[in-house]
């Protein structure tokens, strides 16, 4: 018999609790070798707690039913733990969710709990919180904090505190470690990330690889007012990574000083912190419950030079896990050559329908 909790965070920002609730007592009878219980948060802290007390009482599955925040109180009590954590995602922006390529729609993610294929991921520690999908300093930290603070969720609020915290927002200046190197910049943010992106698709590392050790570091340089629309559409497409404001590293761990305490954000969350901010990766310390492909594109996509995976767009990668899904890890290493020499005409296809 395999223990599977379900902890809920009743204020998220989607309103599919019911739906959320309906369909899991409807799939746990078809699933009866699964014992199911469900929890609902009260507070800020009480995932974290329930959470541990699942795994103290050796449950397989421990799922968050909520947003990034409810994930991050829930993933970080599984830390180490046999217990595999699984998403429901039910929030504002849902960015880990999205990243680990988890449905949206609620049956397909409840489902993963029953028949989810296991994936490896990293976490990343600022100071003493831990994240999984980015934490940050800077322009989001900030307009984090006034969301959680809100009367109301969703995407409409958030962007709502955007537009009126960036018109009298100052960005901050910061001495940056990285990499063996020490230099000052003054910023509009600095995120770290572990996942691709913020939610809500705006992609602020879509490189980002969550399973690899790293972590991406982007550092958005003050810009002109008038360069913002183009920045948000970059977001979007996946681009911001190519513009002239935004430098983006790849390290274990990096040390930022500012001037004084301030805001941070993790997983959307928000606290005060000190001037100096430790970040770093711990590496595959929790196991993720994720569609099938989701983990076979992934261990394609480690298994490339890291050149080649920044050349090629990741719909290659989807269609390449299409060609080889059959094959073990032993004769994908065999074959992919071959593989690859059958797919570069419909790389080229795909290249150029993305360049346009």
């Amino acid at each position: 018999m395999v223990k599977a909790a379900f902890i809920m965070n009743p204020i998220s920002g989607s309103g599919l609790k019911d739906e959320i609730l309906a369909t899991i007592r409807s799939m746990s009878q078809k699933y009866p070798q699964y014992e199911v219980e469900c929890y609902y948060t009260t507070g800020m802290g009480d995932a974290y707690r329930a959470a541990m007390g699942y795994v103290e009482q050796g449950y397989g599955v421990v799922a968050a039913i909520g947003g990034d925040g409810t994930v991050n109180e829930v993933a970080k009590a599984l830390i180490g733990s046999s217990a595999r954590l699984a998403i429901i995602p039910a929030g504002s922006g849902n960015g880990l969710a999205r990243h680990l390529g988890i449905p949206m729609a609620v049956q397909a993610a409840v489902n993963l709990v029953f028949e989810g294929t296991p994936k490896s991921i990293d976490a990343g520690k600022i100071n003493d919180e831990f994240f999984f999908c980015t934490a940050g300093v800077g322009f989001d930290a900030v307009v984090g904090e006034k969301f959680n603070s809100s009367g109301t969720r969703g995407l409409a609020t958030y962007v709502e505190h955007c537009a009126k915290e960036y018109v009298k927002y100052e960005p901050e200046e910061y001495e940056i470690d990285i990499l063996g190197t020490k230099f000052r910049q003054k910023a509009f943010l600095i995120t770290f990330a572990n996942s691709s992106q913020w939610g809500n698709n705006v992609f602020i590392a879509p490189d980002a690889n969550i399973s690899d050790g790293m972590m991406d570091v982007v550092v958005w340089r003050e810009s002109p007012m008038v360069t913002m629309p183009l920045l948000t559409a970059e977001l979007f497409l996946k681009k911001i990574k190519y513009s002239e404001f935004v430098d983006t590293y790849r390290c274990r761990e990096v040390r930022i000083r500012r001037k004084s305490p301030g805001v941070i954000q993790f997983d959307g969350e928000s606290r005060t912190m000190g001037e100096v901010l430790d970040v770093s990766v711990l590496h595959n310390v929790l196991e993720v419950l994720v569609p099938y492909h989701t983990s076979a594109v992934s261990q394609i996509f480690e298994m490339m030079p890291q050149n080649l995976r920044e050349m090629l767009p990741h719909q290659f990668w989807v269609e390449l896990y299409h060609q080889l899904k059959e094959f073990t890890p032993q004769q994908l290493k065999e074959r992919m050559p071959q593989q690859l020499k059958d797919i570069v005409p419909k790389f080229k296809k795909m290249k150029k329908e993305d360049e346009k």
